[in-house]
């Protein structure tokens, strides 16, 4: 046996050891997972809850056949461009209540496969891309279309129609794993992916015809046999690359982009299409697709106006030839917005690929999904890691990681996960083969063969059970459309723990990603300056429980490079208890 492929085995002996040995009360300071719906018809490729309705929008690809989820009313796509089903009666999108498992059917016209997307600033989520005759087009669900029971009869995906006006808008190159970034002036700007000629362009375009902009960055960073790495001296032979698909993009406070590919980054000033800065390669393994690591930009803090920005990226394939290759543990944490960047390196305790970074709302990260070895790809994992992991970016280096209650069902390629309104966290998807496959096929190995995952879970984090005082409640806000540099005031109520004064409150805004490929585009958060003091007055629930009501006036942000206009949940923290609900906030210029 492959000398790495014994130490996983070790590995995952040790974690099973470990977990089985949990007694209920550790299991639940270790978060509590429940089945939001055991059959969900289609597996989550793509995955975004909504602004103000908090429902969840799943996307899978439309050219692999049926899927388990049709139309009440009997409607087909009947196209002539379906590699395999010319005459499809399958939905491959819908929307779904996350509180109630109640789903409603979503028609998607062309593929999305491996597509892109981001929620814009009236709160339609735009889509972008996806393979073959969906590589170049682009589409639009509108706000209304986020209920579950809409108000009108059909309520779809509708196609070339970025601006909700009758103008068809066709992307200028095909974007196939290509990574969208939400900009201050409410447009999408497009990386990379295959087929697009290692090229960015804009969604909608900022002039008619504009051509796409090619990037050195893009070439040079494409791993595969026949790299020239004289020319090309960040890049390698590789059977398996490009190891560049997918890149990592985050906006900066100073409004530029930081793009991370393979294993290198640059600072990018969008406008001028000029490279402002070189920075250190990452130690260790590539990152990006097929090697399947992940990346987040840690939250932006008020208390130095968020003009620094830390970027975090984690785990990937040590091999992507080889499914049995122990993955990467390691993860590289980077302040991008100071002169002497460089990565500090920190171990993970388990080696991960295709792992999701999510945001919490008490400024912590969770680490979600994927296997121990392999690479991104159809049966490319063998592995599969159940147990989450906190990372606590505050704490000292070394002790910032924490191994939480495991899953049941493994979510590997294809899988997803999302921030709900709860402060739970959203699993959904994992279909490592071509087609919905549940059975294995006789000439499969059996350690790369992972059923088509139709189940959706839901995680919540120890943060929700562990604090004094309980979770508070937001009662109010004196509005919801809010400017960048307005004051918003919030009222909100919470069990009394102690002297009310004896409380820490902390006040974060995050935006809802799209989730795909263990990359959420667009994800951010900010920290809320509070403006005096919180008043509070004592008394009491129904019930006659000691109770407080609060009142805090929180400054917005006041640029939109910090938060660009769009739609963004408000959390309250006490003693790092989020809110029992967030409350959706409009930011606009």
């Amino acid at each position: 046996m492959d000398s790495r492929w014994s130490s996983l085995v070790l590995v995952t002996l040790v974690l099973a050891t470990l977990q089985s040995g949990l007694s209920g009360v550790e299991a639940a300071s270790l978060g509590t997972w429940r089945v939001v719906k055991q059959n969900a018809g289609i597996s989550s490729m793509h995955t975004a809850v909504t602004p103000n309705v908090g429902s969840v929008v799943m996307l899978d690809h439309t050219n692999s056949g049926p899927t388990n989820l049709t139309f009440p009313d009997g409607r087909c796509r009947n196209t002539t461009y379906d590699k395999i089903l010319k005459y499809d009666c399958g939905a491959h999108s819908s929307v779904m209540d996350p509180d109630s498992g109640v789903l409603r059917p979503l028609m998607v016209w062309t593929d999305t496969w491996c597509s892109s997307g981001q929620f814009v600033a009236d709160g339609s989520l735009q889509q972008t891309g996806g393979d073959v005759e969906g590589a170049k087009l682009t589409r639009s669900l509108s706000p209304d279309c986020y209920a579950v029971e809409p108000t009108t009869k059909y309520c779809d995906w509708q196609q070339n129609n970025v601006t909700n006006t009758s103008t068809p808008l066709y992307l200028k190159w095909q974007r196939w794993y290509s990574t969208n970034v939400l900009l201050p002036d409410g447009r999408q700007i497009i990386f990379g992916g295959k087929n697009s000629k290692d090229t960015n362009e804009f969604s909608p375009p900022l002039a008619k015809n504009q051509p796409a902009r090619t990037m050195a960055f893009l070439t040079m960073t494409t791993d595969s046999l026949t790299c020239n790495t004289t020319a090309n001296p960040s890049c390698s032979v590789n059977a398996n690359g490009p190891n560049n698909w997918y890149p990592y993009a985050f906006l900066l406070p100073n409004d530029t982009i930081f793009l991370f590919a393979n294993r290198d980054a640059i600072m990018y000033d969008y406008k001028k299409d000029v490279v402002l800065r070189k920075y250190p390669q990452i130690p260790g393994n590539a990152r990006n697709y097929p090697s399947g690591g992940s990346s987040a930009m840690l939250p932006l803090r008020w208390e130095d106006d968020y003009q620094s920005a830390d970027v975090m990226v984690c785990g990937g394939a040590t091999n992507t030839s080889n499914v049995y290759a122990l993955g990467s543990a390691s993860c590289g944490r980077m302040k991008v917005t100071d002169p002497a960047a460089n990565w500090t390196m920190e171990d993970m305790p388990i080696p991960r690929i295709m792992g999701e970074l999510v945001l919490l709302p008490d400024l912590t990260m969770l680490i979600i999904n994927g296997a121990m070895a392999g690479y991104q790809g159809f049966r490319g994992a063998t592995a599969p890691i159940l147990t989450p992991v906190l990372y606590s970016p505050d704490m000292a280096l070394g002790t910032r990681f924490t191994v939480l209650s495991p899953a049941i069902t493994p979510r590997v390629y294809h899988s997803t996960a999302n921030l709900l309104t709860d402060g739970s966290v959203l699993v959904a998807g994992s279909n490592s083969n071509q087609y919905y496959t549940f059975t294995k096929p006789s000439n499969v190995v059996s350690k790369v063969f992972f059923p088509t995952q139709l189940s959706i879970e839901a995680f919540l984090p120890p943060y929700a059970l562990a604090a004094a005082g309980g979770r508070p409640t937001i009662t109010s806000v004196d509005r919801t459309v809010v400017q960048l540099g307005q004051i918003l005031q919030v009222f909100f109520a919470d069990f009394a723990a102690g002297p009310a004064t004896d409380d820490t409150f902390i006040f974060t805004m995050n935006s809802s990603p799209w989730s795909t490929h263990s990359f959420s585009h667009g994800q951010r958060m900010v920290t809320l300056k509070v403006i005096g003091d919180i008043a509070f007055q004592p008394g009491s629930d129904a019930n006659g429980n000691p109770q407080y009501t609060r009142q805090a006036s929180l400054a917005i942000p006041k640029y939109a490079s910090v938060l660009p206009p769009s739609y963004y949940m408000l959390w309250v923290v006490k003693n790092g208890n989020p809110s029992i609900k967030c409350t959706w906030i409009r930011i606009t210029k």
